[in-house]
C-alpha cells in the first residue's frame, strides 16, 4: 500500500496565506515599475519643452502616483516577509513535535 503524506492543514492555511502575500507584493511591484517607466518618460518631455505646464503638472501627478506605489510595495514586502515567518515558525514548531 502507497504511502500518503497529509499535510498539516495549519500550515498548508500558512502556505497558501504565503502565496497570497507573495501575489500581492508582485502586483505591487509590477505597478511601481510601471509607473517609474512613466515618471522617466514625461520626465524627459519636462526637460525637452519646460515651458509646457501640462508637462510639469503630468510630472507631478505620475511621480506623486509612483510615490504611492513604492510605499504599496514597501509594505506588500514586508506582508510577504511576515507570512513566510509565519509559515517557517509553525513548520519549526510542527518539526519540534512530530521530530
Amino acid at each position: 500500500m502507497a504511502h500518503m503524506i497529509v499535510e498539516n492543514p495549519g500550515l498548508v492555511a500558512l502556505r497558501l496565506a504565503e502565496e497570497q502575500a507573495c501575489a500581492g507584493y508582485l502586483a505591487a511591484r509590477r505597478e511601481m515599475v510601471r509607473l517609474a517607466a512613466r515618471v522617466a518618460l514625461v520626465g524627459r518631455l519636462v526637460t525637452e519643452q519646460p515651458a509646457r505646464p501640462d508637462f510639469r503638472a503630468a510630472l507631478a501627478t505620475v511621480a506623486t502616483a509612483h510615490g504611492v506605489a513604492v510605499q504599496r510595495t514597501d509594505l506588500a514586502w514586508t506582508r510577504w516577509h511576515r507570512a513566510q515567518l509565519r509559515t517557517d515558525a509553525h513548520w519549526t514548531e510542527t518539526q519540534r513535535r512530530h521530530g
